[in-house]
């Protein structure tokens, strides 16, 4: 929530706002989930602002200094921010649908998961910008986007092109192409089951919509990509949420299951032990019993009913240990 006191000022008015922020220049004001819509706020200096989970709809912010500032979920959706400084923010899982950004500068910004349909980068300078998970579409603007390299993961991470800068135009063409596709990120291997089941789940609930694995790439670090060709006109940010919750929900049903067939395991081989356990004592009382008559063969009587019932005993044993152990064991002499 927003700091009470950084919200009065602000509701005060750009230049008062403004001229605060010039004379307490260490103070990095926090205006989080507030509402900030339908007005023009052209020239305020929102740089360093936490702005997190804040709705700018419906907002004019011409020229506005937003570098620095922390926009996670910050919603400027139908925002008009021509000429915004927006360098080293922080918009991961922003929305900046239906915005206009002609103009703007996000050098070195983070775009993790940041949705930006129908939105309008003509001219804007991308150089530097991590667009991890980012969702774009063919409604897009990237006519004369500025951009000599991108990071494709946090961290400033598998840099593209890996060297040397893109040519003029070259990012607006790559990423125009890609439009086409939805990755899927698995940082911990993938778990092939859960992804069938979300991804037939995903064909159903999307009928005609020609969902196609494309390709599986390995990134280092027991990262997969997974590439899915999609409709052009589908919804990417929808068809990339719809799956990772099926996966997810999958996955978790799955290790419900691996578990309980762990436990029974377990069970099995406990069984499994003292039923081997069983075959030892019988062994070693037959052994016991063929001793003693190699050494007293007039003090022991009734043997061939011994050995009989020992045999028995030892034969039932193995019986009942190849039904639970699912063998085939059977007394050729019966």
């Amino acid at each position: 929530m927003a700091n009470k006191e950084h919200l009065a000022i602000f509701e005060k008015g750009i230049d008062y706002w403004n001229r605060w922020r010039r004379e307490n220049p260490s103070i990095r004001p926090d205006l989080s989930e507030a509402l900030i819509n339908d007005f023009d706020f052209s020239g305020i200096n929102f740089s360093q602002v936490d702005l997190s989970g804040a709705k700018l709809i419906d907002a004019v912010f011409n020229n506005t200094n937003f570098s620095q500032a922390y926009l996670s979920e910050t919603n400027f959706s139908r925002s008009i921010l021509m000429g915004a400084n927006l360098s080293r923010t922080i918009l991961n899982e922003a929305i900046l649908n239906k915005s206009d950004f002609t103009g703007s500068n996000f050098q070195w910004a983070y775009m993790v998961r940041t949705r930006a349909l129908d939105t309008n980068f003509s001219g804007a300078n991308l150089t530097g910008v991590c667009i991890e998970d980012w969702h774009i579409n063919s409604s897009t603007q990237l006519d004369g986007v500025i951009c000599n390299y991108v990071y494709r993961r946090q961290k400033k991470r598998e840099r593209y092109p890996s060297s040397g800068n893109f040519a003029p135009g070259e990012f607006a063409k790559l990423f125009q192409k890609s439009l086409e596709t939805v990755d899927l990120i698995f940082r911990n291997g993938i778990d092939w089951d859960a992804f069938a089941y979300s991804f037939k789940k995903l064909e159903v609930e999307n009928q005609g919509g020609q969902l196609d694995v494309q390709s599986i790439e390995k990134k280092g670090d027991g990262v997969l990509l997974v590439r899915v060709a999609v409709a052009p006109d589908a919804d990417k940010a929808k068809i990339y949420n719809d799956f990772m919750q099926g996966y997810e929900f999958a996955a978790k049903t799955l290790e419900a299951q691996y578990q309980a067939r762990l436990e029974d395991k377990d069970k099995v081989i406990v069984r499994q032990e003292a039923q081997i356990n069983r075959l030892f004592d019988i062994v070693e009382q037959q052994g016991s019993v063929q001793k003693a008559l190699a050494e007293n063969p007039r003090k022991v009587s009734n043997t061939n009913i011994i050995n009989s019932q020992l045999a028995s005993g030892l034969v039932d044993a193995i019986n009942v240990e190849s039904q639970q152990i699912g063998g085939n064991i059977h007394n050729n002499n019966a």
